[in-house]
């Protein structure tokens, strides 16, 4: 597969779980085409119960991820993701970060998933 992939939260999950497809996919790319969004970095750090051990597999994954920060064509972008599409305002940072990106949306998330929004591709690993 060609072209830049933004990871949802749910799919930096999955793969830690090694739950396959999500894993397979994840292998198949070069790492330098693989993106999370700093909001997907705060997600999986930010969890109650994080042990110590859980942390530094999420940071060794996210070490080999490119993590792109909040611009502002991104933040005028989930506005309108997050105002026109009802979204959270984490999945609308997360999706607008694809669309700004021009890359794939990679989720599991049904609403993320079913979104019909102009430049947004989605792809779910099957």
């Amino acid at each position: 597969m060609n072209g830049k992939y933004v990871l949802d939260t749910n799919t930096v999950i999955y793969h830690l779980r090694g739950l396959r497809p999500w894993t397979n996919f994840i292998n198949e790319l070069h790492p330098s085409n693989l993106f999370v969004s700093v909001i997907t970095r705060m997600e999986l750090l930010a969890w109650d119960d994080l042990t110590l051990d859980a942390e530094k597999q999420i940071r060794s994954i996210l070490d080999s991820l490119n993590i792109t920060l909040l611009s502002d064509a991104i933040e005028i972008e989930a506005i309108s993701l997050r105002r026109k599409a009802r979204l959270k305002l984490p999945d609308a940072i997360i999706a607008a970060t694809a669309v700004v990106n021009e890359a794939t949306l990679v989720t599991n998330d049904k609403p993320l998933s079913t979104l019909n929004w102009p430049n947004l591709k989605i792809f779910i690993p099957t």
